[in-house]
């Protein structure tokens, strides 16, 4: 064997090892589906969003993205470990999903592909919401607010290092914005995310999920199945009537009325200080986490890969 020839594989050798450290490789993978084979009895979601185009439900190594014209379903499975929370929609059309591995996930296309950067340190992440310009904003233990404006290539911290789980964070427009967590607790800002104000809905108050309508008007649910309603911006909470007693783990808006899912596959629908169980035919699951605005309804998702559109009529 001559020393051309090693020399020669050699050189071959570096050039596929610096172009192999160069690129990256596909995070996941993604294949079309029919509605009935879109997820399995295994897959438990956590979240739902939607853009223009489609819904997106994430879970354990999964996304299913549903397209609102009611073309085929695509299953994205993700490569390694990973365990997605949360997810948001951004302005433009993007998505943000978060990895309990302390990761985010983001998605320019519609959701059929994914990649990730890891979140700083090693506080705990539990709830994600795009904010202006598309920027990331993630909440978490130590009552930690994260954000970073590309994409989660850098991050600026916001913690005061105290022993505090935040759980929600929403951006109600441009320059409101609300977290809530452990203890009652509630943060809001008005100058988008540069300052927060603190306030309780009550020490035994354990926030899980939190919608607010408008700066003025917000819910948030609790594990106990407790709905409260703020009408002055959080100044003062109180207590709606939830009959069923069921824990409630997810808060959308739709057609201007306000819907709850929570454990038990319930469905509710707020009537004026009464919450209303929806029932929806031939579907049931052990929870629902997932609710979101579609065209013309809205999508639940949760345990045992329940998934649904729902018509509003």
């Amino acid at each position: 064997m001559s020393y051309q020839f090693l020399k020669s594989a050699s050189a071959l050798l570096v050039a596929s090892t610096l172009l192999s450290a160069c690129g990256s490789k596909p995070e996941t993978s993604a294949k079309e589906v029919t509605p009935e084979t879109l997820t399995t009895r295994v897959d438990q979601f956590q979240g739902a969003a939607a853009n223009q185009k489609v819904a997106v439900i994430v879970g354990k190594d999964i996304v299913g993205v549903i397209p609102h014209d009611g073309g085929k379903p695509t299953r994205v499975e993700i490569k390694g470990t990973a365990s997605l929370i949360d997810v948001a929609t951004c302005a433009d059309g993007s998505f943000v999903a978060l990895d309990f591995y302390r990761k985010v996930w983001t998605s320019t296309d519609d959701g059929h592909s994914w990649t990730s950067k890891a979140t700083p340190g090693t506080w705990r992440p539990l709830g994600v919401t795009c904010g202006p310009a598309n920027s990331y904003w993630v909440v978490g233990s130590n009552s930690t607010i994260a954000n970073s404006s590309d994409r989660g290539t850098t991050w600026k911290i916001d913690s005061n290092g105290e022993d505090a789980m935040f759980n929600t964070v929403q951006f109600i427009d441009a320059q409101n914005a609300v977290v809530t967590g452990e203890f009652g607790t509630v943060k809001r800002s008005s100058d988008g995310g540069k300052s927060w104000a603190t306030s309780s809905i009550g020490p035994e108050f354990y926030p899980y999920a939190a919608l607010f309508v408008s700066p003025q008007e917000g819910y948030v649910t609790s594990l106990t199945g407790t709905i409260m309603r703020t009408k002055n911006g959080g100044g003062s909470w109180e207590k709606t009537n939830n009959a069923t007693g069921l824990s409630q783990f997810g808060l959308a808006k739709v057609d201007g009325r306000v819907y709850s899912v929570g454990l038990g596959g319930v469905v509710l629908r707020l009537d004026g200080n009464q919450w209303v169980p929806v029932k929806i035919e031939g579907f049931g699951a052990p929870f629902l986490k997932g609710v979101v605005a579609v065209k013309g309804g809205f999508l639940v998702a949760g345990g045992n890969g329940a998934w649904k559109v729902v018509t509003v009529k």
